[in-house]
């Protein structure tokens, strides 16, 4: 087993908990105020988007390494 493939399994499960950690606050959130479930969604793939582009930037330069 190389270090590459321990730093891409790393990468990966560190998007997975960042994504889950985002659908929980915002599935809180919505619970918590309905009225603003539209906004909080939009917040929500923003910040989803965000993550998912660190991660893959991250995996680029792993994969160079």
């Amino acid at each position: 087993m190389n270090l590459v493939s321990v730093g891409l399994g790393l990468i990966v499960i560190g998007i997975g908990i960042g994504i889950g950690n985002i659908g929980r606050s915002a599935l809180d959130a919505m619970a918590r105020q309905p009225e603003m479930a539209s906004k909080i969604q939009s917040a929500m793939l923003i910040a989803a988007g965000m993550v998912e582009g660190a991660g893959l930037f991250a995996i680029v330069i792993a994969m160079i390494k």
